[in-house]
């Protein structure tokens, strides 16, 4: 699969994972007793409650094209922009027009005019890969509520948990859901 590099803008998840075992679990911590698989699972749902509405999970696949069709990555949800040297192509019905392509939803394929053949492609689509993929790169505005959700996630999953602490965790939760969200939703990540 490809990789999205991380820059400023980004954390990996596996980041994530480390970051939350050394903050939020061991003795004196409000998760005493947690393990990284139990911390790894909730960080998946956690993920999937809000990927594809709010975070822009998106990978980069760069290639010489060898052949007139490309396979689209199994993790790919859909197309963002496709490149040819530099130069956005555009999606068409028919690939004879140079810089242009034809997707092939059913069997996931992009189809090329064979001018651009042996050409770079820069490949950017939308991944649902940020729940099996602990290299997934995800936006740090998101960072402080994908921990609000994974605390809640594990502890309302323990048995003698508190009511009142679960109802302040929920309510921080969403809060820092909504928050991460609006402030998503108007971020370019691509200047």
């Amino acid at each position: 699969m490809a990789q999205t590099p991380l820059t400023n803008a980004f954390i990996s998840l596996n980041d994530i994972i480390n970051n939350f075992i050394i903050s939020y679990t061991g003795p004196g911590k409000l998760i005493p007793d947690s393990n990284r698989t139990e911390v790894v699972f909730h960080a998946r749902r956690c993920l999937q409650e809000f990927a594809y509405e709010t975070l822009k999970s998106q990978f980069n696949d760069t290639f010489n094209l060898t052949s007139d069709t490309y396979d689209q990555p199994a993790d790919n949800v859909s197309i963002i922009s496709i490149t040819r040297d530099g130069i956005t192509m555009t999606e068409t019905t028919d690939p004879v027009t140079l810089d242009t392509y034809v997707v092939n939803y059913t069997a996931k394929t992009v189809t090329f005019s064979s001018s651009a053949i042996n050409d770079e492609i820069s490949y950017t689509y939308l991944s649902n890969a940020l729940t099996t993929d602990e290299g997934a790169a995800i936006p740090k505005l998101a960072e402080e509520a994908l921990y609000a959700c994974m605390v809640y996630a594990i502890l309302a999953n323990r048995e003698k948990t508190n009511p009142n602490l679960l109802q302040r965790l929920l309510i921080e939760k969403i809060d820092k859901l909504e928050r991460s969200k609006s402030r998503l939703i108007f971020t370019n990540f691509s200047s």
